[in-house]
This record gives structure tokens, sequence and C-alpha cells, in this order.
């Protein structure tokens, strides 16, 4: 019975960094184990008897990432659409095909658009005769000013005549009142004297008249003149807006065909031959093209906490459902600033760029992606379950007994347990940095414990 006794309380002494004494009641035997340097003394019938789970301790890169769920799309997608309402007479193309810019793909009924172009340019050419006839009164209408100023001077010579004639015929009567005066001249002279005065004192009125007469007249071929220019003026103006209207007809024709942007591929289609659309504010969309498949996006869906952490440029990798085991590689291209506020949960969109050359990428696609925001090289590394690991004895030991370093690992040297205290530093949620001078790169670290007889499995793997 008291062998029985000393087993199992031998059973339940775990190593620790000190210096110890354990008493096993029932009986009063006193088994005194020493603990120095963190090894394990005087227990070698406790360590023969344990199967451990053990791990190598290496020399590895701790690399952090953060996990995010996302959709893969083309890095150039295009939606095609129609900005004229009609009917949908040919379809060219179907899914799948691969297009290229400029390339037809369907086309619209053209009827009345080719009406439409007709008339524009009916009308158009009726501007472009009317411009012709108001170039013609232009001409005629410069012709009339041009005589009518070149008839002013002679207006003005007559009435610089009429007025050297009334001077001429003054002088006369005057002179012919002195004589008569004097009853040298007979009165009859100086009545006719008279008379002749008269006559050119309205031979310059009539000049006078007449050079008035020739001024409104050059003014009125002015105002014809300016009025013929605005004429002209006003239909170059028609001409110019009916050449536009035309040119926008000629357009509405060509956008009957419906042409692709880019070099792609069509990954979607909404619309059958026969269908009439009837566009409004907005364009419908008849196609999607994929511009290159060869390079694709990822459209990942960041959290909140975690978008501080995101870099451009930063490599990532991801897996999709298509192929399980594989993984392929990505880049952080951009960091979207706009917020998606869904159930309260604030979420960014980063997209990431990948190549996808041998085409086994599908737009659509859900990616698990883990975008690596640090690496860190360590000297020695360990599982994260070493530092989690403690003997079963330590856990199931009811005796009172000094404290364990929190951050510690247990080493098999020489086939016993060994607790050795750690510095942990970077961990990547599978391995962890650790610092130790009684840890050395040659060492297993212990895991876990293998099933005991009851067929319990003890230990974190």
């Amino acid at each position: 019975m008291r062998l029985l006794v000393t087993t199992l309380v031998l059973g339940s002494v775990a190593a620790v960094p000190t210096t110890s004494l354990f008493q096993a009641g029932n009986g009063g035997i006193l088994q005194t184990v020493k603990f120095e340097a963190g090894r394990m003394s005087g227990l070698s019938e406790f360590d023969a008897s344990k199967r451990y789970v053990t791990a190598p301790v290496k020399s590895e890169e701790i690399v952090k990432a953060v996990m995010a769920t996302g959709t893969l799309v083309p890095a150039l997608n295009v939606e095609v659409g129609s900005v004229l309402s009609g009917q949908v007479s040919r379809l060219l193309v179907d899914f799948n095909d691969k297009v290229t810019k400029g390339q037809v793909l369907a086309e619209l009924d053209d009827r009345s658009y080719a009406l439409a172009v007709d008339a524009s340019q009916a009308a158009l050419e009726g501007a472009r005769f009317e411009i012709k006839s108001y170039e013609a009164r232009l001409k005629r209408a410069t012709f009339d000013l041009w005589q009518a100023e070149h008839q002013l001077p002679v207006f003005q010579a007559r009435v610089d005549a009429a007025n050297i004639a009334l001077e001429t015929a003054d002088r006369e009567l005057k002179r012919k009142q002195w004589l008569q005066e004097r009853q040298v001249a007979a009165i009859a002279d100086v009545q006719n004297t008279q008379s002749r005065r008269d006559a050119a004192e309205s031979s310059l009125r009539e000049a006078e008249a007449n050079l008035a007469n020739q001024t409104g007249l050059v003014s009125a071929a002015k105002a014809d003149v300016e009025r013929a220019r605005a004429d002209l003026a006003n239909a170059q103006a028609a001409e110019l807006r009916l050449e536009a209207l035309a040119r926008s007809a000629a357009v509405d024709l060509e956008r009957t065909k419906i042409r692709s942007p880019i070099d792609g591929l069509v990954v979607g289609r909404s619309v059958t031959e026969g269908q009439t659309l009837a566009t409004g504010l907005e364009a419908k969309t008849l196609f999607t093209i994929a511009g290159d498949l060869g390079n694709m996006e990822i459209n990942a869906r960041i959290d909140e906490s975690d978008i501080a952490r995101i870099k451009t440029g930063q490599s990532a990798g991801f897996t999709v459902d298509a192929f399980p085991g594989r993984t392929f590689s990505a880049t952080v291209k951009q960091i979207r600033m706009a917020p998606q506020v869904i159930s309260n949960v604030v979420t960014y969109t980063v997209v990431l760029k990948t190549p996808n050359h041998d085409g086994m990428l599908l737009p659509g696609m859900t990616v698990m992606a883990n975008i690596v925001t640090q690496r860190t090289q360590g000297n020695m590394t360990v599982p994260m379950s070493a530092l989690r690991y403690r003997p079963r004895g330590v856990l199931a030991s009811n005796e009172p007994m000094p404290s364990i370093p929190t951050d510690s690992v247990w080493v098999l040297r020489n086939g016993k347990a060994v607790v050795i205290p750690v510095v942990r530093g970077e961990e990547d949620g599978r391995n962890v940095i650790v610092s130790s001078e009684q840890l050395s790169p040659a060492d297993v670290v212990i895991v876990g414990e293998k099933d005991d007889e009851s067929g319990r499995r003890y230990g974190t793997f």
C-alpha cells in the first residue's frame, strides 16, 4: 500500500524552476525532489512511463496575415448598353465570344433614324441655298450703297452752282436797284433782275432738297446692307444648327449598331433578337465584356479593426473552392476609402490583383484571402501548443505547488520532461518566436501526450 501511495504522489509531481519539498501523506512517507535550472531529477520512473507528442524547435519566418473573403472580378469589366430605343433586329454575339474593339455586337431597327438623317440633310441643303440668296442680296445692297454714295458729289455740285447763281443774281439785283434809284435804269430792268434772282434762289432750294434726298438714299442703302448682312449671318447660323442636327442624326444612325468598346470576352448578355428596348434616363445594359481575363482582381472585404494593417503592395495568398488545396498569389492594389455598413459592421473594400494566365480563375468565384501584413524571421520558433502544454500530473495534483512561469515550454531531454521559461515574441496563430538561454535549436518541445490506458487523450495538438 505504501508503494502505491508513493507512486501516486510521484505521478502528481511536476517540475518547476525552483527548489521545493513535497510531502506525501497517508503513512508519513517523505519524498524529496530537487529542481534546479529548470530540470527535474529523481523522477526517472515518472518520465520513462510517459509517451509524449513532440515538435522540433525550428528557425522559421513568422507571418502575420489578415483573413478576408471576396469575389473575383476581371481587371477591366465594361457594361455595354444602348442609348437609343428600338427593336433589336440582329444579335451578332453570344456568351463567351471573343470580340475586338469596334466590332458590332447587335443592331437596332434603323429605318426611322435613316429617315431623320435624310430630313436633316434636306434641311441643311435648303439652308445652304438660302445663304446663297442672302449673299446675292448683300451684293445688290452693297452696289446700291456704292451708287448712292457716288451720286452725292453730283448733288453737292448742283447746290454749289445754285449758290453761285443766287449770289450773281443778288449782286445784279442790287446794281439795278442802285441805278434805278438814280433814275438811270428802267424799272422794268429791276423787276426782271428781281425775277432772275428769285429763280436762282428757287434753284438753290431745289438743289439742297435733292442733296438731302440723296443723303437719305445713302442712309437707306447702308441700312439695306446691314439688314442683308444680318440676314446672311442668320442664315449661316441656321446652317450651322442644321449641320449639327444632321451630324446628330448621323450619330444616332450609327448608334443603332452597338459596338464593343474594348477587346475582350462576352461574359454577360441580357438581350435577345427581336426584343424592344425602351431607354429612359439610363442606358440599358445589353452586354458585359471582360477586358482581360489574364489579369483578375479580388474585391475583398476587410473589417475596420484590421484595415489599418493593410498597405498597398502587400502580398497575399488566396484559395477558391473550385481548386481545393491550391493557393494563388495576389498583391494589394488599392484600398477604397468608401465604407460599407451592413448590420452595424463596418468594412472596407481592398482590391487585390492576381495573374490568371492559365485562365483557371473565373469571374464571380468566392475567394478566401490571407493578406500578409508582417514578416518576422525567428531564430527559434515553436508551435503555439508548446506554450499551452502542461503535464497531466501538474494539472491533476491537489498538492500545493510552486507556480510555473506562464511563458514556458517543456522539452524532452534524455527521456525526461524539462520545463524551460521563455520570452515569447511574434506569433502567427500556429507558431511563435521564443528566446531563452536554456533552449537550443537542437531541442524538441512537448506539445501533448498520447492516449492513456483509459483511452482518454491529453494535451494540445
